[in-house]
């Protein structure tokens, strides 16, 4: 899949540009110059293929370190993209930082397509002819916020695709080794797709296993660390103001068989903290929603001040919306300094004990900074994936039928048990009176599947329904 880097000063309309071609509001786009801090990435779908699309914090004239993290990030973009697009601004015209861009994107070599974006009328439009026709050799006029000019391109972007991978897919001694009248014009472009597809393995990506993982925790615990640990480059930025993250960062990363998008969310204080008018409103509400789509969530908490209420708040919130959970204990190194050798499985209980209702999770001790634990999160996350999937057969499930029989409880209540559902798993318990089923039997029939099958990592849900009544 091809990489593309949307690349820009700040506030020409990156985001809104990224938004556009994605097709929801995945990018932060605010009033507020220099919303986007993160590179921001999507799967995006031309009509026919596939580009991994890359939204950029944007260029600053400000020396503020945080914007100078945030160019080197756009520029580590611009270094890993196959196709560049550079965004200008219609409504200002080219400014000295426009002219630092553009030499940029001609200096790095690589494909480009230069887009002026906020053409939302006719006399835009003229004026953007004037202002930009000796500043850029060839440009595609937009308004992304009324989405003209995206199909265009999209048309660019598939003919540079096109060229691009003939030129992986023929080296020059496949190219010298073509009879003359196949060269140029008459070369078979479906041989040479099916050239790529070898070469890159697609068919056997496709197989691949596609998990969606959200990072969620309060600011500055170690979210963005832990997932720059992970990839083993810095790509969210890390500073110690707390709360840098602004957008839900999609990352796609692979491990062993798997697939993840990895999701780095803002940082989640209390509503009640937080200015409704700021665009940390929105971003929050933007992790929230990521936790509800997402098939793991990471709670990452500060393992040296321990569980707070907010941590807690947000366990629970996971274990309502259904999705498996892991809880990274970040920071561990400096808990290592304090205890000694043996302290530290005691000092991981206890925390695990502040949260008896997710005992089910996997509580995984991490240190970003020392890049310790992260082969052990990764694995729990798959284990968490597989218990989140697992569908019993109906023999395993006649053995559990066995053994709530032998519960006192369950004595008149003729049980039988179904799983109705996956992702996560659901099952459905028929007895002869619901009203007589209290919550705490719930929970001893919760671990009777859990002893007998391994669902570690999962939240299991249930009904309870009179026999024969449906589900």
């Amino acid at each position: 899949m091809l990489k593309v880097a949307i690349v820009g000063r700040v506030n020409v309309g990156k985001s809104t540009l990224f938004n556009s071609l994605v097709g929801s509001a995945v990018s932060l786009v605010w009033k507020e110059p220099g919303t986007t801090r993160d590179v921001v990435e999507a799967i995006v779908h031309s009509e026919r293929r596939d580009y991994l699309v890359m939204d950029t914090a944007g260029y600053f004239l400000t020396g503020h370190p945080l914007q100078q993290i945030s160019e080197k990030m756009s520029d580590q973009a611009m270094a890993v993209a196959d196709i560049i697009i550079a965004v200008f601004d219609a409504k200002t015209g080219p400014n000295k930082l426009d002219w630092h861009v553009r030499d940029k994107v001609l200096k790095s070599g690589k494909p480009y397509i230069f887009v002026v974006n906020k053409v939302d009328n006719k006399l835009l439009e003229l004026s953007a002819y004037d202002l930009f026709s000796n500043f850029l050799d060839d440009f595609i006029m937009t308004s992304a916020v009324s989405k003209k000019g995206i199909d265009e391109i999209f048309s660019r972007l598939d003919e540079i695709a096109d060229k691009i991978e003939v030129s992986k897919a023929i080296s020059e001694d496949d190219f010298y080794s073509l009879p003359s009248e196949k060269i140029g014009r008459e070369i078979n472009f479906e041989s040479i797709q099916k050239k790529i597809k070898e070469k890159s393995g697609e068919e056997q990506e496709e197989k691949r296993k596609f998990v969606r993982i959200s990072f969620v925790g309060r600011p500055n615990v170690g979210k963005s660390s832990l997932v720059n640990a992970i990839l083993g480059y810095q790509r969210c930025i890390v500073y110690e103001e707390p709360g840098t993250t602004r957008d839900a960062i999609r990352i796609p990363f692979y491990y062993k068989d798997y697939k993840f998008v990895i999701v780095d969310t803002p940082g989640i204080r209390r509503r009640s903290k937080i200015d409704k008018d700021s665009v940390e409103y929105k971003a929050v509400g933007g992790s929230v929603i990521a936790m509800s789509v997402s098939d793991v969530v990471i709670l990452v908490v500060d393992s040296f001040e321990g569980i707070t209420h907010q941590d807690k708040h947000l366990a629970s919130f996971v274990e309502r919306s259904g999705s498996a959970l892991v809880v990274a204990l970040n920071k561990i190194d400096i808990i290592k300094k304090m205890k000694p050798a043996g302290g530290i499985r005691k000092f991981v209980q206890a925390l695990e004990g502040t949260m008896p209702f997710i005992k089910w999770a996997y509580f995984v001790p991490t240190s970003a900074t020392e890049k310790c634990g992260i082969e052990e999160l990764l694995d729990s996350i798959v284990k968490s994936y597989l218990s989140w999937s697992k569908k019993l057969k109906p023999s395993e499930l006649i053995k559990i039928k066995n053994n709530l029989e032998r519960l006192n409880f369950m004595k008149f209540q003729n049980p039988k048990i179904f799983q109705i559902g996956i992702r996560p798993p659901k099952f459905l318990l028929w007895v002869n009176d619901p009203s007589g089923i209290r919550k705490y039997q719930v929970s001893h029939v919760e671990k009777i599947l859990r002893q007998t099958y391994d669902f570690r990592g999962t939240p299991l849900h249930f009904r309870i329904k009179a026999h024969g009544e449906n589900f």
